[in-house]
């Protein structure tokens, strides 16, 4: 059974470890998450994708009408609303009656501040290392140029390519 998605279209910024590509994916058969996440494919395909270098956000380096882009490279993914990069089982309320926690992860050329739900026992570990998930959401998500501290892209939800973290720290509950 194929997901069905509301839109056929979702905009959004891909960060690799030096370049962020905006573009346009269709999502009409599944979601972006469970795109990033399938394992029978190694690329993603863009249309309407602008390419800029990290450290120089806003100077478009080059634009095409379609374009690839390997999953592996893909450091983090921003997003207006948090439903468009939500897997669906994490749309629904089973999975998200649990915690709410602040963390703070580095990634190459970004550190990234939001939320990430847990449903059990924290164990930092269990978080990168359990599922066959290779991206995990960070909610209302916040990512910061480690290079350029004044470039900042925020978004609904950021989801970051477990392979590409550095570090992952939690904030202690007050």
């Amino acid at each position: 059974m194929k997901e069905q998605v509301s839109s056929s279209w979702l905009v959004a910024d891909f960060f690799t470890y030096r370049h962020r590509l905006s573009g346009r994916v269709n999502v009409r058969q599944k979601k972006l998450a469970s795109q990033l996440n399938n394992t029978s494919s190694s690329f993603l395909e863009l249309e309407d994708a602008y390419i800029s270098n990290v450290d120089h956000p806003a100077d478009i380096l080059a634009s095409y009408a379609t374009s690839i882009l390997r999953k592996d490279s893909i450091t983090a993914v921003a997003l207006a609303r948090q439903e468009d990069g939500l897997l669906r089982e994490q749309t629904y309320g089973s999975y998200f009656g649990t915690y709410l926690r602040r963390v703070f992860i580095t990634v190459p050329s970004f550190e990234i501040e939001g939320y990430l739900r847990l449903s059990g026992k924290l164990d930092l570990r269990t978080v990168l290392t359990t599922g066959t998930d290779a991206f995990i959401p960070i909610l209302d998500g916040q990512m910061r140029s480690s290079v350029r501290p004044d470039f900042v892209f925020t978004g609904g939800v950021i989801l970051i390519n477990k392979a590409h973290v550095g570090v992952l720290c939690i904030e202690e509950e007050e």
